[in-house]
Protein backbone atom coordinates (compact mmCIF):
# COMPACT_ATOMS: atom_id res chain seq x y z
CA UNK A 1 0.00 0.00 0.00
CA UNK A 2 1.10 3.65 -0.83
CA UNK A 3 -0.80 6.43 0.11
CA UNK A 4 0.90 10.10 -0.79
CA UNK A 5 -0.56 13.00 1.91
CA UNK A 6 -0.36 16.73 0.28
CA UNK A 7 -1.05 20.03 2.14
CA UNK A 8 0.14 23.45 1.50
CA UNK A 9 3.02 23.26 3.64
CA UNK A 10 4.73 20.91 2.01
CA UNK A 11 4.30 16.94 1.28
CA UNK A 12 4.28 13.83 3.40
CA UNK A 13 4.34 10.31 2.72
CA UNK A 14 3.55 6.94 4.20
CA UNK A 15 4.54 3.82 2.38
CA UNK A 16 3.72 0.56 3.79
CA UNK A 17 5.04 -2.77 2.35
CA UNK A 18 3.49 -5.94 3.52
CA UNK A 19 4.87 -9.35 3.10
CA UNK A 20 2.54 -12.55 3.98
CA UNK A 21 4.17 -15.71 6.15
CA UNK A 22 2.15 -18.52 7.67
CA UNK A 23 1.75 -17.29 10.94
CA UNK A 24 2.14 -13.30 10.58
CA UNK A 25 2.33 -10.70 7.97
CA UNK A 26 5.74 -8.74 8.02
CA UNK A 27 5.13 -4.84 7.61
CA UNK A 28 7.78 -2.30 7.05
CA UNK A 29 6.03 1.37 7.13
CA UNK A 30 8.02 4.43 5.74
CA UNK A 31 6.57 7.95 6.63
CA UNK A 32 8.97 10.56 5.42
CA UNK A 33 8.57 14.44 4.78
CA UNK A 34 8.68 15.80 1.51
CA UNK A 35 9.30 19.81 1.23
CA UNK A 36 9.30 22.38 3.32
CA UNK A 37 7.07 22.71 6.56
CA UNK A 38 7.37 22.96 10.77
CA UNK A 39 8.64 20.04 12.38
CA UNK A 40 5.22 20.06 14.73
CA UNK A 41 3.13 19.69 11.51
CA UNK A 42 5.25 17.78 9.84
CA UNK A 43 4.76 14.68 13.13
CA UNK A 44 1.13 15.91 13.72
CA UNK A 45 0.18 14.77 9.96
CA UNK A 46 2.76 11.76 10.11
CA UNK A 47 2.19 10.21 13.04
CA UNK A 48 -1.53 10.69 12.55
CA UNK A 49 -0.82 8.39 9.31
CA UNK A 50 1.41 5.88 11.08
CA UNK A 51 -1.06 5.58 14.44
CA UNK A 52 -4.48 4.50 11.75
CA UNK A 53 -2.41 1.90 9.98
CA UNK A 54 -1.03 0.62 12.85
CA UNK A 55 -4.07 0.12 14.44
CA UNK A 56 -6.14 -0.98 11.46
CA UNK A 57 -3.66 -3.22 10.28
CA UNK A 58 -3.24 -4.24 13.90
CA UNK A 59 0.42 -3.77 13.23
CA UNK A 60 3.01 -4.42 16.81
CA UNK A 61 6.23 -2.93 16.11
CA UNK A 62 9.35 -4.50 16.79
CA UNK A 63 11.70 -1.59 15.62
CA UNK A 64 10.90 2.35 15.65
CA UNK A 65 13.45 4.37 14.34
CA UNK A 66 12.85 8.92 14.11
CA UNK A 67 15.08 10.77 12.33
CA UNK A 68 15.77 15.05 12.83
CA UNK A 69 17.86 17.44 14.33
CA UNK A 70 18.05 16.64 18.37
CA UNK A 71 16.78 20.05 18.36
CA UNK A 72 13.19 19.25 17.67
CA UNK A 73 13.40 16.00 19.42
CA UNK A 74 11.59 16.58 22.23
CA UNK A 75 8.45 18.55 20.31
CA UNK A 76 8.66 15.62 17.93
CA UNK A 77 8.29 12.92 20.50
CA UNK A 78 5.75 14.85 22.67
CA UNK A 79 3.14 14.45 19.43
CA UNK A 80 3.91 11.05 19.15
CA UNK A 81 2.88 10.16 22.32
CA UNK A 82 0.00 12.76 22.64
CA UNK A 83 -0.82 10.55 18.98
CA UNK A 84 -0.57 7.13 20.23
CA UNK A 85 -1.67 7.50 23.26
CA UNK A 86 -5.45 8.90 21.70
CA UNK A 87 -5.30 5.96 19.13
CA UNK A 88 -5.01 3.33 22.07
CA UNK A 89 -1.38 2.01 20.80
CA UNK A 90 1.13 0.22 23.36
CA UNK A 91 3.32 3.61 24.55
CA UNK A 92 5.86 1.50 26.19
CA UNK A 93 7.23 0.74 22.60
CA UNK A 94 10.87 2.02 22.80
CA UNK A 95 12.38 4.18 19.86
CA UNK A 96 15.90 5.44 18.34
CA UNK A 97 16.09 8.66 17.94
CA UNK A 98 19.10 9.68 14.90
CA UNK A 99 20.43 13.02 14.55
CA UNK A 100 20.42 13.22 10.84
CA UNK A 101 20.14 16.73 8.80
CA UNK A 102 17.20 16.41 6.54
CA UNK A 103 17.34 17.10 3.09
CA UNK A 104 13.94 18.28 2.42
CA UNK A 105 13.76 21.53 4.70
CA UNK A 106 12.13 20.22 7.61
CA UNK A 107 13.61 19.43 10.82
CA UNK A 108 12.11 16.20 10.93
CA UNK A 109 13.21 13.53 8.59
CA UNK A 110 10.49 11.07 9.07
CA UNK A 111 9.79 7.50 10.82
CA UNK A 112 10.94 3.98 10.08
CA UNK A 113 8.95 1.09 11.72
CA UNK A 114 9.48 -2.65 11.28
CA UNK A 115 6.49 -5.21 12.82
CA UNK A 116 4.06 -7.76 12.54
CA UNK A 117 0.44 -8.52 12.24
CA UNK A 118 -0.33 -11.72 13.99
CA UNK A 119 -2.55 -14.35 12.27
CA UNK A 120 -2.18 -16.93 15.22
CA UNK A 121 -2.28 -16.73 18.72
CA UNK A 122 1.38 -17.69 18.66
CA UNK A 123 3.32 -14.70 17.33
CA UNK A 124 2.93 -11.17 19.16
CA UNK A 125 5.47 -8.68 20.56
CA UNK A 126 5.84 -7.10 23.63
CA UNK A 127 8.06 -4.44 25.23
CA UNK A 128 10.96 -5.96 27.61
CA UNK A 129 13.10 -4.23 30.23
CA UNK A 130 16.47 -4.31 31.69
CA UNK A 131 18.47 -2.38 33.85
CA UNK A 132 21.04 -2.10 31.85
CA UNK A 133 19.97 -0.78 28.01
CA UNK A 134 16.47 -0.34 29.42
CA UNK A 135 13.65 -1.30 27.30
CA UNK A 136 13.46 -3.34 23.70
CA UNK A 137 11.27 -5.46 21.98
CA UNK A 138 10.86 -9.15 21.81
CA UNK A 139 8.71 -11.23 19.26
CA UNK A 140 7.66 -14.26 20.08
CA UNK A 141 7.00 -16.61 17.27
CA UNK A 142 6.76 -20.52 16.23
CA UNK A 143 10.08 -21.67 17.96
CA UNK A 144 12.06 -18.80 17.74
CA UNK A 145 12.66 -15.77 19.73
CA UNK A 146 14.01 -12.25 18.33
CA UNK A 147 15.04 -9.29 20.44
CA UNK A 148 15.58 -6.00 19.87
CA UNK A 149 17.41 -3.52 21.83
CA UNK A 150 17.56 0.20 21.24
CA UNK A 151 19.71 3.10 21.88
CA UNK A 152 22.76 1.00 23.73
CA UNK A 153 24.81 3.55 24.98
CA UNK A 154 28.63 3.24 26.16
CA UNK A 155 27.20 3.94 30.29
CA UNK A 156 28.84 3.00 33.30
CA UNK A 157 27.18 0.73 35.93
CA UNK A 158 26.37 3.40 37.86
CA UNK A 159 24.11 4.82 34.60
CA UNK A 160 26.53 7.84 33.58
CA UNK A 161 28.69 7.90 29.90
CA UNK A 162 32.09 6.52 30.22
CA UNK A 163 34.77 8.84 29.57
CA UNK A 164 35.80 9.39 25.77
CA UNK A 165 35.05 7.80 22.87
CA UNK A 166 37.06 5.06 23.23
CA UNK A 167 35.19 3.99 26.69
CA UNK A 168 32.13 5.03 25.67
CA UNK A 169 32.49 1.98 22.43
CA UNK A 170 33.76 -0.30 24.57
CA UNK A 171 30.89 -0.16 27.50
CA UNK A 172 28.45 0.25 24.42
CA UNK A 173 29.05 -3.18 23.65
CA UNK A 174 29.66 -4.62 26.92
CA UNK A 175 26.16 -3.32 27.72
CA UNK A 176 24.51 -5.36 24.90
CA UNK A 177 25.91 -8.23 25.81
CA UNK A 178 24.56 -7.52 29.52
CA UNK A 179 20.87 -6.60 27.97
CA UNK A 180 20.46 -9.98 25.78
CA UNK A 181 21.79 -11.83 28.95
CA UNK A 182 19.04 -10.31 31.45
CA UNK A 183 16.44 -12.15 28.64
CA UNK A 184 18.45 -15.38 28.11
CA UNK A 185 20.28 -14.61 25.17
CA UNK A 186 23.81 -14.52 24.19
CA UNK A 187 26.07 -11.75 22.02
CA UNK A 188 26.19 -14.56 19.36
CA UNK A 189 22.90 -14.48 18.97
CA UNK A 190 23.13 -11.37 17.29
CA UNK A 191 22.46 -10.92 13.71
CA UNK A 192 22.25 -7.12 13.03
CA UNK A 193 23.36 -3.60 14.33
CA UNK A 194 23.15 -0.16 13.64
CA UNK A 195 25.76 1.84 15.36
CA UNK A 196 25.72 5.49 15.22
CA UNK A 197 29.03 7.57 15.95
CA UNK A 198 28.74 11.05 16.41
CA UNK A 199 32.07 11.73 15.25
CA UNK A 200 32.45 8.93 12.80
CA UNK A 201 35.50 10.19 10.41
CA UNK A 202 37.81 11.33 13.76
CA UNK A 203 37.54 7.99 15.61
CA UNK A 204 36.23 5.10 13.01
CA UNK A 205 39.33 3.13 12.59
CA UNK A 206 39.49 3.15 16.94
CA UNK A 207 35.96 1.81 16.56
CA UNK A 208 36.99 -1.07 14.81
CA UNK A 209 39.44 -1.45 16.98
CA UNK A 210 37.20 -1.71 19.78
CA UNK A 211 35.00 -3.86 18.17
CA UNK A 212 36.80 -6.59 16.22
CA UNK A 213 38.51 -8.16 19.79
CA UNK A 214 35.19 -8.11 21.07
CA UNK A 215 33.77 -9.94 18.60
CA UNK A 216 36.49 -12.28 19.02
CA UNK A 217 36.58 -12.92 22.20
CA UNK A 218 32.74 -13.93 22.55
CA UNK A 219 33.26 -16.02 19.12
CA UNK A 220 32.17 -14.37 16.40
CA UNK A 221 34.50 -15.21 13.14
CA UNK A 222 36.39 -18.05 15.01
CA UNK A 223 36.03 -21.24 12.94
CA UNK A 224 33.13 -23.15 13.51
CA UNK A 225 31.64 -20.09 15.36
CA UNK A 226 29.15 -17.62 14.39
CA UNK A 227 29.69 -15.13 11.46
CA UNK A 228 29.95 -11.43 12.27
CA UNK A 229 26.67 -9.85 12.17
CA UNK A 230 25.34 -7.85 9.27
CA UNK A 231 25.90 -3.87 10.32
CA UNK A 232 25.94 -0.06 9.45
CA UNK A 233 28.32 1.76 10.82
CA UNK A 234 27.44 5.64 10.42
CA UNK A 235 27.55 9.42 11.54
CA UNK A 236 24.51 9.66 14.05
CA UNK A 237 23.16 10.80 17.70
CA UNK A 238 20.85 10.50 20.06
CA UNK A 239 21.79 13.12 22.71
CA UNK A 240 25.01 13.90 23.79
CA UNK A 241 26.69 10.38 23.82
CA UNK A 242 29.78 9.46 20.95
CA UNK A 243 28.23 6.22 20.01
CA UNK A 244 25.21 4.04 20.66
CA UNK A 245 23.62 1.15 18.85
CA UNK A 246 20.74 -0.81 17.94
CA UNK A 247 20.82 -4.61 18.53
CA UNK A 248 18.81 -7.30 16.57
CA UNK A 249 19.44 -11.29 17.94
CA UNK A 250 17.88 -14.43 16.85
CA UNK A 251 17.38 -17.35 18.99
CA UNK A 252 15.68 -20.62 17.43
CA UNK A 253 14.98 -23.63 18.59
CA UNK A 254 14.81 -25.35 15.01
CA UNK A 255 16.64 -23.50 12.24
CA UNK A 256 13.57 -24.90 9.90
CA UNK A 257 11.24 -22.71 11.74
CA UNK A 258 13.19 -19.19 11.58
CA UNK A 259 17.52 -19.20 11.26
CA UNK A 260 20.01 -16.32 10.05
CA UNK A 261 22.30 -16.90 7.29
CA UNK A 262 25.00 -15.12 6.71
CA UNK A 263 25.96 -12.80 3.24
CA UNK A 264 30.06 -12.86 3.82
CA UNK A 265 30.89 -11.31 0.98
CA UNK A 266 29.33 -10.44 -2.65
CA UNK A 267 29.86 -10.74 -6.07
CA UNK A 268 31.43 -7.11 -6.07
CA UNK A 269 32.20 -7.22 -3.00
CA UNK A 270 34.34 -9.08 -0.88
CA UNK A 271 34.48 -9.52 3.19
CA UNK A 272 34.71 -6.87 5.30
CA UNK A 273 37.12 -7.77 7.34
CA UNK A 274 39.58 -8.24 4.71
CA UNK A 275 39.89 -3.82 4.99
CA UNK A 276 39.69 -4.46 9.17
CA UNK A 277 35.68 -3.80 9.70
CA UNK A 278 34.04 -6.87 11.71
CA UNK A 279 30.46 -7.23 9.97
CA UNK A 280 29.13 -9.21 7.00
CA UNK A 281 27.57 -8.01 4.12
CA UNK A 282 23.92 -8.72 4.61
CA UNK A 283 22.19 -11.09 7.39
CA UNK A 284 19.23 -12.96 5.70
CA UNK A 285 16.38 -14.04 8.41
CA UNK A 286 14.82 -16.95 6.88
CA UNK A 287 10.92 -17.80 8.79
CA UNK A 288 8.46 -19.70 7.09
CA UNK A 289 9.62 -20.27 4.03
CA UNK A 290 10.27 -16.75 3.27
CA UNK A 291 13.44 -14.17 3.28
CA UNK A 292 14.30 -11.29 4.86
CA UNK A 293 17.30 -9.75 3.77
CA UNK A 294 19.22 -7.21 5.73
CA UNK A 295 21.99 -5.61 3.84
CA UNK A 296 24.27 -3.20 5.86
CA UNK A 297 25.60 0.02 4.99
CA UNK A 298 27.14 -0.26 1.83
CA UNK A 299 29.24 2.63 0.20
CA UNK A 300 31.24 2.46 -3.56
CA UNK A 301 33.95 -0.17 -2.21
CA UNK A 302 35.19 -2.50 -4.35
CA UNK A 303 36.28 -5.66 -4.79
CA UNK A 304 39.63 -5.01 -2.93
CA UNK A 305 38.27 -3.22 -0.35
CA UNK A 306 39.59 0.35 -1.91
CA UNK A 307 37.03 3.42 -1.93
CA UNK A 308 35.88 4.03 -6.17
CA UNK A 309 35.47 7.07 -7.84
CA UNK A 310 36.81 9.61 -5.82
CA UNK A 311 34.86 12.60 -6.10
CA UNK A 312 32.24 11.68 -8.55
CA UNK A 313 28.88 11.75 -6.86
CA UNK A 314 27.18 10.24 -9.48
CA UNK A 315 29.61 7.37 -10.10
CA UNK A 316 29.46 5.97 -6.20
CA UNK A 317 25.94 5.99 -6.32
CA UNK A 318 25.54 3.86 -9.08
CA UNK A 319 28.45 1.69 -7.71
CA UNK A 320 26.66 1.39 -4.53
CA UNK A 321 22.98 0.92 -6.04
CA UNK A 322 24.82 -2.34 -7.94
CA UNK A 323 26.44 -3.51 -5.00
CA UNK A 324 23.19 -3.44 -3.32
CA UNK A 325 21.68 -5.22 -6.03
CA UNK A 326 24.37 -7.95 -6.62
CA UNK A 327 23.48 -8.95 -2.90
CA UNK A 328 19.82 -9.46 -3.84
CA UNK A 329 20.04 -11.04 -7.20
CA UNK A 330 22.21 -13.75 -5.16
CA UNK A 331 18.90 -14.24 -3.04
CA UNK A 332 16.68 -14.54 -5.99
CA UNK A 333 15.42 -11.04 -5.54
CA UNK A 334 16.39 -7.40 -7.00
CA UNK A 335 15.77 -3.58 -6.06
CA UNK A 336 11.73 -3.94 -6.63
CA UNK A 337 11.89 -6.31 -3.44
CA UNK A 338 13.26 -3.35 -0.71
CA UNK A 339 10.77 -2.75 1.60
CA UNK A 340 12.83 -0.26 3.42
CA UNK A 341 16.10 1.95 3.09
CA UNK A 342 17.67 4.48 4.18
CA UNK A 343 19.98 6.49 2.45
CA UNK A 344 23.07 8.30 4.30
CA UNK A 345 24.75 11.02 2.06
CA UNK A 346 27.39 13.24 2.56
CA UNK A 347 26.16 16.37 1.78
CA UNK A 348 22.88 17.82 -0.41
CA UNK A 349 25.43 17.89 -3.54
CA UNK A 350 25.48 13.93 -3.49
CA UNK A 351 21.94 13.66 -2.46
CA UNK A 352 21.18 15.74 -5.78
CA UNK A 353 23.56 13.00 -7.47
CA UNK A 354 21.94 10.21 -6.27
CA UNK A 355 18.37 11.57 -7.18
CA UNK A 356 19.78 12.14 -10.44
CA UNK A 357 20.96 8.73 -11.18
CA UNK A 358 18.00 6.82 -10.01
CA UNK A 359 15.62 9.16 -12.05
CA UNK A 360 17.64 8.79 -15.24
CA UNK A 361 18.00 5.01 -15.13
CA UNK A 362 14.44 4.59 -14.12
CA UNK A 363 15.32 2.60 -10.89
CA UNK A 364 12.66 0.76 -8.99
CA UNK A 365 11.18 3.28 -6.34
CA UNK A 366 11.53 2.06 -2.71
CA UNK A 367 10.50 3.55 0.78
CA UNK A 368 13.68 5.50 1.33
CA UNK A 369 14.66 7.38 4.28
CA UNK A 370 17.20 10.23 3.07
CA UNK A 371 19.81 12.03 5.73
CA UNK A 372 22.82 13.93 5.41
CA UNK A 373 25.55 12.52 7.35
CA UNK A 374 29.67 11.14 7.05
CA UNK A 375 30.08 7.81 5.50
CA UNK A 376 32.86 5.61 7.56
CA UNK A 377 35.20 7.42 4.93
CA UNK A 378 36.77 10.52 4.00
CA UNK A 379 36.27 9.93 0.44
CA UNK A 380 32.73 8.03 0.58
CA UNK A 381 30.16 10.38 -0.40
CA UNK A 382 26.71 8.32 -0.18
CA UNK A 383 26.29 5.11 1.50
CA UNK A 384 22.29 2.86 1.84
CA UNK A 385 21.59 0.23 4.09
CA UNK A 386 18.35 -1.56 2.98
CA UNK A 387 16.07 -4.66 3.83
CA UNK A 388 14.24 -6.46 1.15
CA UNK A 389 11.83 -9.59 1.52
CA UNK A 390 11.66 -12.24 -0.94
Amino acid sequence: MKTNLSEATGTCRLEARASEHNSFTEFHVTATVEGAMPAGVAAEELFNRVAAILVDRGIQPIQEKLYGLTRVRGEILKRRDAIYRMRGLDRTMPVTWVQGTPLQGCEFCGVQIWGIAPNDGASHVATIKNPVTGRGRVWTGHGFRMVHLPGVRGTTPEGILADGPVAQASRMFSNAGLGLESHGLKLTHVVRTWIYVARLLDWYDDLNRVRTPFYRAAGFGAEGGPAFPASTGIMGQGDDEECQMDVLALESEDPVRASAVPILRSPRQDSSFNYGSAFSRGMVLEIEGRRTVHVSGTASINGAGASTFVGDAEHQSLETLLSIAAILEEQGGDLRNITSATLFCKNRAAWQAWERVTRLLGVPEFPTICVQADVCRHDLLVEMEAVAVI
